[in-house]
């Protein structure tokens, strides 16, 4: 009944269901913060895209995704059924100009849902309560990540006063964050209409300092290790594999559903160029990004020196997720995992179970508040 009244209210009146899911977040939103939001210096905007030729890669894509015919389990089985029915129909109609509108211009289909607020349920009714606070907690997470690096203090609460107030600039914050690094951050932006934190170099939207930040938490893991294999479990939209890239991590696997194959193939192939992605089907060099299905990977063999997961794992289903973290502990030396433990089963619950005794580092996660950054080492 409260399925068939969400679709009721999604299709007929967005603003309606926009303003009703915003009046029960309203009061607690302020708990996502880090900083005092009134210090964030952030101003919003939207991306405009950028053009290059496609053409070749959505080729790609549309063969790869027809060489595939698994559908995903867990709370993705919804997801896949219901938002990405229009998706599917274009693939298998051959609608050239439909398959090109979705890849080209996300905010035309729910390709993204689940990972990413480009999407058009989630803008029907216009900007949420969150993206609407979106440009405001990019910037407070830069400056999480910048206290993570150490380039800034850590704020101390218990010196703050009303005279005393601080405010944040977004492209100072960066340049701290390359001084840090050592490489000047690039910001993408493919996409028109891609909603975020106006900066010198382009739109910062929400998932950005998140993938900058495990980006920087694999370098570290992986560090000494020549040409080391990482592979993730879930990518998103594969930010997190870009900017590993930066970080000289070039040996990465990302394992996930098509649709969201289909998105992280087009966006890794047109900001870092279509020869540094490996779709499903094609030849998997070691620097090339590879795109796989799950049940590759879990009936394969390839052993990883790092096996991340990301907000992803207790989404999938108990069953589901103990035959992937039976993989992991088999295959892998060492597990990232950052989720948050609202679900039905954690993480912990399944390291506790399945790996008793290897249980690691656990502490909350920097860049995001209700986040348990945890690892795992297998060597031990």
């Amino acid at each position: 009944m409260k399925r068939q009244v969400r679709q009721i209210l999604e299709s007929h009146f967005p603003g309606v269901l926009q303003g009703l899911r915003s009046a029960m977040k309203a009061p607690t939103i302020r708990y996502r913060y880090h900083r005092r939001p009134y210090s964030l210096n952030a101003t919003s905007g939207y991306a405009t895209g950028e053009t290059g030729d496609d053409r070749n890669l959505i080729d790609r894509l549309i063969a790869s995704y027809n060489a595939r015919r698994e559908n995903p389990s867990g709370q993705w089985s919804e997801i896949f059924l219901e938002r990405h029915a229009d998706i599917r129909d274009a693939f298998a109609s051959n609608d050239r100009a439909k398959i090109e509108e979705i890849l080209r211009n996300p905010v035309t289909s729910d390709i993204f849902f689940g990972f990413d607020s480009t999407g058009k349920t989630l803008r029907a009714g216009g900007l949420r309560l969150e993206d609407r606070h979106a440009p405001a907690l990019v910037l407070d997470a830069l400056v999480v990540f910048a206290e993570a690096l150490g380039v800034r203090n850590l704020e101390h609460p218990e010196n703050y006063y009303f005279w005393r107030r601080e405010r944040y600039e977004p492209d100072e914050l960066l340049a701290q964050i390359d001084k840090a690094l050592g490489f000047t951050i690039p910001v993408p932006n493919p996409y028109p209409r891609e909603y975020g934190l106006i900066t010198g170099r382009g739109i910062v939207s929400y998932r950005v300092p998140q993938a900058l930040y495990q980006a920087w938490r694999i370098s570290r893991l992986v560090a000494g290790l020549k040409n080391p294999k990482v592979l993730e479990i879930g990518g998103g939209l594969g930010r997190t594999a870009f900017y590993a890239r930066q970080f000289g991590v070039r040996d990465y696997t990302i394992v996930d559903i098509p649709v969201s194959s289909l998105a992280q193939g087009y966006f890794l192939g047109r900001t870092l160029g279509d020869e540094s992605v490996a779709l499903f089907g094609e030849s998997s060099a070691d620097d090339r990004i590879k795109l796989m299905p799950p049940g590759h990977f879990l009936e394969g063999t390839q052993r990883y020196d790092l096996i991340v997961n990301v907000d992803s794992l207790t989404e999938i289903g108990r069953e589901a997720a103990e035959g992937y973290f039976a993989q992991v502990a088999s295959r892998s030396d060492v597990f990232l995992s950052i989720n948050h433990e609202a679900n039905e089963f954690t993480v912990a619950q399944l390291i506790a179970q399945m790996a008793p005794g290897r249980h690691g580092t656990r502490m909350p996660y920097w860049m995001r508040r209700g986040f348990v950054e945890e690892v795992v080492d297998f060597r031990q």
